[in-house]
């Protein structure tokens, strides 16, 4: 199984979290049609955790940051690095909020 993290920071938390929502919708409803999408509070944390077909993608929204980690299945046919870079263009956009 093969792991990645990503993080970083916003300007604007409610805002963040309205994109983030969205944009995991919209996996949800697509590539990973019929995964799990579930969201809950942590403390001062909101944390969002999409997984289907193996994968899981977890991100921990803070008052002042962000954090991703994603668990990718072995059997996945496409190299670990093509769906980094995939994932870094789907939520690039995320980062100027």
């Amino acid at each position: 199984m093969g792991n990645f993290t990503r993080e970083g920071g916003f300007q604007n938390r409610e805002a963040f979290l309205a994109a983030l929502r969205k944009k995991l919708e919209h996996l949800r409803d697509g590539v990973l049609r019929g995964g799990a999408l579930n969201w809950s509070e942590a403390g001062s944390a909101t944390e969002a955790s999409l997984a289907g077909f193996g994968a899981r993608v977890v991100f921990r929204v803070e008052p002042a940051r962000w954090t991703c980690a994603a668990e990718l299945p072995s059997f996945l046919p496409i190299p670990q690095k093509m769906l980094e870079a995939k994932f870094d263009e789907e939520f690039e956009d995320l980062r100027g909020l």
